[in-house]
């Protein structure tokens, strides 16, 4: 899947505060799972460059499907399904103009076309 800029956006701002808030260290825990080996330290940028960087990076690649994955995992919503809903019809209005759709069925995040 390759995502606008806009869709980037607004997926930056739902891994870095809207579904929880991620401090850097734990955005750098979040992205190894998709293939980095970061670490955080002295001179790490902001918390959104970071997360544009690492978007930019598997943008078009299936890690950004892994990606968007993690971040609606029904999982992390447990008692708080209504409110993963309304972030997945939130993203879903910016990934109109990218002809993807995210889908909840249960547990199962998939993407349509």
């Amino acid at each position: 899947m390759n995502l606008s800029p806009t869709s980037l956006e607004k997926l930056r701002e739902l891994i870095n505060e809207e579904t929880e808030y991620r401090s850097g260290p734990k955005l750098v825990q979040f992205f190894n799972r998709f293939g980095f080996n970061d670490s955080y330290g002295q001179g790490f940028p902001s918390r959104w460059m970071y997360t544009d960087q690492r978007l930019e990076a598997i943008n078009g690649t299936p890690e950004l499907d892994k990606c968007i994955r993690t971040v609606f995992n029904p999982a992390n919503f447990i008692v708080r399904i209504p409110e993963l809903d309304a972030h997945i019809a939130s993203f879903n209005q910016f990934l109109t103009f990218d002809k993807w759709k995210v889908v909840r069925d249960g547990a199962e995040i998939a993407f349509r076309r």
